[in-house]
């Protein structure tokens, strides 16, 4: 299972990670890097700040550096194109470019509304860049980083934006380098008793500061956290193993099955047995499972399912003048 503070893995470009993946629900994560996601198909219910927005197919999002989010799904799910990007990226050219934070309310799509040739620019980009990111083909590595660099421009140029002061940057790395060190503690250690006390205790910070600084940083309270990274891990044995109700509460961190019980069926709306066997039946059926978390897509598997989105990505380029965004 992966921490709920994402390190981004940028395996294959430095500084830039690409990936299509089919999303059910993801509970509330944050990271470092600035991420742009293009629904491909479906929709799905992105909340920021506990504003949930729903997103549609064609929609664009943008998450902001160490902003906590979450995805979530009244049926099915979305087949999402995310683009990953570092701040390091352009602290070259650009050295507040880690503090930058726009203000779109997380939905590119709104907006832009008025500026419709932007949003199809942004949208082609995108789509150009997964196409040279998962093909990697001659020279893919420059194509890559003028299309990001591209994206970067636009959005700067279209999007309300400002830059934190060295004061508060200085204070978002720390943040974001105590709670990497307090989700990976618990990601260590959900299966077992867990208390706040001892977080508290390993990070030399009074219990009142910690409790409310990990609301302030995730939005949820430290209790819902380990919560969900329990049901998380309780979900997972469901789906892929046949061991017992029983086993996968106590393997998960529940003490109490009844409390397990109480809490999967508050959040799917049935017992584990039952969505145990719905999942089963789905599984034999290949349909997406409501409460799965995610899918990532090899960049062959990718690939074939953006063919349409890239030909419409090409003669958007085609239709759209330098003149008419630059």
């Amino acid at each position: 299972m992966e921490r709920e503070f994402e390190l981004v893995p940028h395996s294959q470009l430095n500084l830039i990670n690409v990936f299509l993946v089919r999303m059910a629900e993801r509970s509330i994560h944050l990271h470092s890097d600035l991420e742009l996601g293009l629904i491909i198909d479906g929709s799905t219910v992105l909340s920021t700040d506990h504003r949930p927005k729903r997103l549609e197919k064609g929609d664009i999002y943008l998450i902001n550096p160490m902003e906590p989010h979450e995805f979530t799904s009244e049926a099915g799910s979305a087949i999402i194109l995310a683009v990953q990007i570092s701040p390091q990226l352009g602290e070259q050219f650009f050295p507040d470019a880690a503090g930058i934070r726009f203000e779109c309310g997380s939905s590119l799509s709104e907006a832009l509304r008025d500026k419709p040739l932007v949003f199809e620019l942004l949208s082609a980009i995108c789509v150009q860049l997964a196409q040279s990111y998962l093909s990697r083909d001659g020279n893919f590595e420059f194509r890559c980083l003028s299309l990001v660099s591209i994206l970067l421009q636009q959005l700067t140029e279209h999007v309300p934006w400002y830059v934190l002061s060295g004061e508060d940057s200085a204070s978002t790395r720390q943040r974001a380098e105590r709670i990497f060190a307090i989700t990976d503690y618990i990601e260590r250690n959900f299966k077992r008793k867990l208390l706040l006390s001892e977080i508290a205790q390993r990070e030399k910070l009074s219990l009142s500061y910690l409790s409310h600084f990990f609301k302030d940083t995730m939005g949820i309270t430290f209790q819902e956290y380990l919560n969900q990274t329990r049901f998380d891990y309780a979900c997972m044995l469901l789906e892929n193993t046949d061991r017992t109700i029983l086993d996968i509460s106590v393997s998960s961190g529940f003490s109490d099955v009844r409390y397990f019980n109480r809490m999967f069926f508050e959040h799917f709306g049935v017992s584990p047995n039952s969505c145990r066997s719905e999942v089963q039946s789905r599984a034999a059926r290949a349909e997406p499972v409501k409460g799965s978390s995610q899918h990532i897509f090899s960049p062959e598997e990718a690939l074939v399912l953006l063919r349409e989105s890239i030909a419409k990505s090409l003669r958007s380029l085609e239709n759209i003048t330098a003149s008419e965004l630059f």
